[in-house]
């Protein structure tokens, strides 16, 4: 299971690897799946599972429905 936690250390993570990078591609790269990361989580945070919810359907459908927008905003 993926948490919004876990998301967001991802993001670090990212972070992280931006603040080494020494190519400005890799820098602004890294900070976009840092902030796809990050929107991931609030997504999460902001749909709170039920008791009852499996977490990896609900985590999973989040993604697909997050890529969906994100495919249909030019």
């Amino acid at each position: 299971m993926t948490t919004p936690a876990e998301y967001r250390e991802l993001a670090l993570d990212c972070m992280r690897e931006a603040d080494r990078a020494d190519a400005a591609a890799m820098r602004l790269t890294m900070f976009g799946l840092a902030r796809i990361w990050m929107s991931v989580a609030a997504e999460l945070d902001k749909h709170a599972m039920q008791p009852d919810d499996d977490p990896r359907e609900t985590a999973t459908a989040t993604a697909w429905k997050w890529r969906a927008r994100r495919d249909s905003n030019p």
